[in-house]
């Protein structure tokens, strides 16, 4: 059975773009001008002509008063890289809506970035990291299973410098977020973390004496009663600011989504989180 609704994630195509970062325009950096020489408008510089060069960018102006051959060179329009994180460990397989929205939001987000021409990276991350093909990655994503313990623990030794990083996870790691983000957040530029949570795991109930089997973690006897639930829910709250806190200064942040809930409820959620905007993508 595919793992994402392949029909919503190009029909949502049609309305929205990948927002930019609101840091970068504040200092007059757009996210569509590189530093390097390209193709845009805008005039970078120029430099000599070798033997070989396209004619057609021949300054002949300053040719007709210096009698010297130079070309204009213009500043590279490009959009920033966007690389994607998604976790595959077990626990993003609690329930088949968890891991369906975790690889449909993925799905979004790379679709959206090819749109726009940001050379997006797709790595799954489960008992191995793979860094999906780019050419073929709706297929594979469509086939992707989450399963281990290991997940975002991975050190990734491909992640760009100055790249924009969308984590998705459901955060839920005992060593919290400084660590992972330590070493996933490295050069990178605007980071965040969607976590997807399904109801139970933001609000359990008490079940009493259970056995309970953790995906992860092997079975164990537990008696979860009123107390036991606050507890958690308090760990959780702690875990929660571990990452919002590493996070802090770096974008959107920590963005909370319901695993419960559709792909459209998701995209309500980070539209309002500044991730995306309403727009055809270009």
């Amino acid at each position: 059975m595919p793992t994402w609704d392949q029909a919503r994630v190009h029909a949502a195509l049609k309305q929205l773009r990948i927002a930019s970062d609101p840091r970068r325009i504040r200092h007059g950096h757009g996210l569509r001008m590189g530093n390097g020489p390209g193709a845009s408008l805008e005039f970078h510089d120029y430099r000599n002509y070798v033997m070989g060069d396209d004619l057609r960018m021949i300054d002949w102006g300053v040719y007709a008063r210096s009698d010297q051959l130079v070309l204009r060179r213009h500043r590279q329009e490009i959009s920033p890289r966007i690389e994607i994180i998604l976790d595959c460990s077990s626990s993003m397989a609690i329930n088949e809506e968890k891991f369906s929205l975790a690889a449909g939001i993925s799905a979004l987000l790379m679709s959206l970035a090819q749109l726009d021409g940001a050379q997006p990276a797709l790595w799954c991350c489960s008992e191995q990291a793979k860094l999906i093909n780019p050419r073929e990655w709706e297929s594979e994503l469509q086939l992707y299973q989450a399963n281990g313990h290991i997940g975002l623990r991975h050190q990734l030794q491909d992640l760009h410098n100055g790249s924009e990083r969308f984590i998705i996870s459901d955060g839920l790691y005992p060593e919290g977020g400084h660590q992972i983000i330590r070493r996933l957040g490295i050069g990178a530029g605007r980071v965040c973390l969607i976590q997807i949570l399904t109801g139970e795991e933001r609000e359990p109930e008490p079940w009493g004496h259970v056995r309970l089997v953790d995906v992860e973690g092997g079975e164990r006897n537990l008696h979860v009663d009123e107390q036991a639930c606050r507890a958690y829910q308090q760990r959780l709250a702690r875990l929660q600011a571990s990452w919002q806190d590493s996070l802090n200064g770096r974008g959107a942040g920590l963005i909370r989504c319901d695993a419960d809930a559709d792909l459209h409820t998701a995209i309500q959620v980070l539209l309002k989180a500044g991730v995306l905007m309403p727009g055809v993508a270009s």
